[in-house]
């Protein structure tokens, strides 16, 4: 499903490029990356997940395989169903209120709705820079391999500036300057 990140109007907005000249595949590409690299595999839509089987750890914290979390339709804890007033939901987990996943193997089951449909203004642009990155990459049929996309200094720590050649660097520069992904603090 094209161009749900991001449409083609936005693209036009920030490149001057015709409406029949935008490829359905490439936004298909483009959020393809940016889904996977916030680990949101459904930004933008939105789909149910059955029997997401957990191992409990003896914490009240279940973090789901596919976030951010819409909604949630059961928890199970071996094989006994759980209320919904019994758990709070967050974007990325599920916690209990008053106890806690018992240590077992695959003793957790849910049942939930994955996605957002709510799409940033940082998310937008990232998609449409992707877009006018690739069509910029047609336009010189791929003569710009030899064009480094990096800093003139290079800094402490970072790449060497030969690193960061070509079309898919430079995709992924521009998703890790914009797009931040949510880290965990381990204190």
């Amino acid at each position: 499903m094209a161009w749900v990140l991001c449409s083609k109007a936005d693209v036009m907005s920030i490149h001057p490029v015709t409406e029949t000249d935008l490829r359905d595949e490439w936004s298909e590409m483009v959020e393809s990356l940016i889904r996977e690299h916030l680990d949101q595999p459904y930004l933008g839509t939105s789909s149910v997940i059955e029997n997401e089987y957990h191992n409990g750890d003896g914490t009240n914290l279940l973090r789901v395989s596919k976030p951010p979390i819409i909604s949630v339709q059961a928890v199970y804890i071996s094989d006994a169903q759980i209320t919904a007033s019994d758990y709070v939901i967050f974007g990325d987990h599920i916690a209990l209120k008053s106890e806690k996943f018992p240590r077992g193997n695959l003793n957790v089951r849910v049942y939930y709705t994955s996605g957002s449909s709510a799409i940033t203004g940082t998310v937008r642009m990232t998609a449409s820079a992707m877009v006018v990155a690739i069509i910029n990459y047609r336009r010189t049929a791929g003569t710009d391999g030899s064009l480094r996309w990096s800093d003139r200094e290079q800094k402490a720590g970072e790449d060497t500036p030969n690193a960061n050649i070509g079309l898919t660097s430079h995709l992924v520069r521009i998703m890790r300057q914009l797009l931040k992904r949510q880290r965990v603090r381990a204190r």
